[in-house]
């Protein structure tokens, strides 16, 4: 794209609409249906009126249930399900250096590394915001955008969803470009964290400090996560046997594969498709440690213990 942004719906199941990552940053509104979402190192559950931003190179997907009112069988898909807005870095920083007003952006940027989720008051007044937007030309559009990001930048009730966000330091950047890395290579068998270092000129054990630190999350971890999101993708939209995926997301021992699926998302891969297909969800797993995800410069053990329901990553 080029230096501002683009608003679009789209249908499910859509050529982008499986696990994947891209540069730019988005931000995500489901209008029907419900199923899983995986955000990073996120999984949950989703219904309509689910509001997500995912900063560059974050993998995403939202995978609905293929029963309900919502799907249309003449054309097997759910019609119009996704609202979604994409922006450039470069776009983000043109408007944060030619306007002093967007000082409060930066903030939201660096959250939307991690993934976040918006809370439904906040959910609403950006869905109709959202509508306009596709219908509005010149002026009108842009300024639309602007509201919607002063929505978002607005809700006190938004949390990070994967690993903490990085901060404006050398190391966090590095980590950046070794997560785009990642997200274009996990279905590689051969990819390892020594692969990974030594890709990017460092020591295995740097690499892992740096990914404990700023990811909260070992690398390890990291990749299994990438390779088992796919895999539900995998599971709940095509009918490959279950050893075809376990090798198509860069496993090369079945056994492996089936534990790690069991760990990450509280059932078997085989259970896992056949509840999908009955149009239930899944059990999800605690995985990262609430109290390191911050959001806003407040910790989400604090949020919590106000009584915030925070969502729950596997």
């Amino acid at each position: 794209m080029d230096g501002s942004f683009e608003a679009f719906s789209h249908d499910y199941p859509f050529p982008y609409s499986g696990w994947h990552y891209h540069p730019e940053y988005e931000i995500h509104f489901i209008r029907k249906s419900s199923g899983s979402y995986y955000v990073g190192t996120y999984a949950g559950d989703f219904e309509p009126g689910n509001l997500v931003m995912t900063g560059p190179h974050l993998p995403h997907m939202w995978v609905s249930t293929a029963v309900g009112e919502d799907w249309d069988t003449a054309h097997e898909q759910i019609l119009d399900r996704d609202m979604v807005v994409h922006f450039s870095e470069r776009f983000a920083d043109t408007c944060m250096h030619s306007f002093e007003d967007c000082g409060g952006f930066q903030t939201l940027l660096n959250e939307a590394h991690s993934g976040l989720l918006f809370s439904a008051e906040t959910s609403r007044r950006a869905g109709a915001i959202f509508e306009a937007l596709l219908r509005a030309h010149g002026f009108e559009r842009l300024a639309l955008f602007f509201r919607l990001l002063a929505e978002l930048e607005a809700d006190t009730g938004r949390y990070c969803l994967s690993f903490a966000p990085p901060g404006p330091n050398r190391m966090a950047g590095r980590l950046n470009t070794i997560l785009a890395y990642i997200a274009e290579n996990f279905s590689r068998a051969d990819l390892s964290c020594a692969s990974i270092a030594a890709a990017h000129g460092m020591s295995a054990s740097a690499l892992s400090r740096a990914f404990e630190k700023y990811a909260n999350c070992p690398c390890v971890e990291y990749i299994n996560r990438l390779r088992v999101y796919k895999a539900c993708q995998l599971l709940a939209e095509t009918k490959d046997p279950v050893t075809t995926i376990c090798y198509d997301v860069g496993y090369d021992v079945l056994s492996t594969f089936n534990r790690n699926f069991l760990r990450f998302i509280g059932a078997t891969p085989s259970e896992f498709r056949q509840r999908r297909s009955l149009g239930l969800g899944h059990e999800t797993r605690p995985g990262l440690k609430p109290e390191a995800i911050t959001v806003g410069g407040a910790r989400l053990a604090s949020e919590r213990r106000t009584g915030a329901a925070a969502p729950q990553s596997v």
